[in-house]
């Protein structure tokens, strides 16, 4: 009987060892609908999705789960390489969007008119006040590019890009620079 319970007692550790430790080494997909995530070191660009469509996911995949399907409340443009996501009751401008390049998504935005749809750390930025508050919720970026009409903001190696165009904000998800 002692030694079943050691093995047990062996086995518990084991398994509380590997729940631990298995969200650090495998990042879970971020849905930016879905998702509360506040920290952004619990995630990277590559995890992020938007309507379950991640950056190098395939274009059929794209059709089946942004064109074929109805959002409610969301209208779906294609544009070129562009899928444009427009919200039905002020569709004046993209909320959010993706770009296909050679067959895969290679660019993902999202824009304030997103916002009532984002849950985490980019609900609080879309609706936040600019740059200061930006950098109180993501910390100090990498590198920043301060122009005339934008200042943009670059967190991951690039992968992730905050644009303020005056009160407009844009968050960019990309492969890297």
């Amino acid at each position: 009987m002692g030694t079943w319970l050691s093995g047990l007692r062996a086995a518990v550790w084991a398994g509380a060892l590997i729940i631990m430790i298995a969200p650090a080494v495998s990042a879970e997909p971020y849905e930016l609908t879905e998702s509360e995530v506040m920290d952004l070191a619990q995630f990277n660009a590559t995890d992020v999705s938007l309507f379950g469509i991640k950056l190098g996911d395939s274009e059929a995949k794209v059709k089946d789960n942004l064109i074929k399907i109805k959002i409610p409340g969301v209208r779906v443009d294609v544009q070129d390489v562009y899928v444009m996501l427009f919200d039905k009751r002020t569709p004046s401008n993209a909320m959010a969007g993706i770009r296909l390049m050679d067959g895969k998504v290679d660019y993902i935005f999202i824009t304030q008119r997103f916002a009532h749809l984002a849950t985490g750390v980019f609900r609080l930025l879309l609706r936040g006040e600019g740059i200061d508050e930006a950098r109180k919720l993501l910390g100090k970026e990498e590198f920043a590019e301060d122009q005339t009409t934008f200042t943009k903001l670059s967190y991951k190696g690039g992968a992730m890009v905050i644009l303020f165009f005056g009160r407009d904000i844009t968050v960019e998800f990309n492969t890297g620079v």
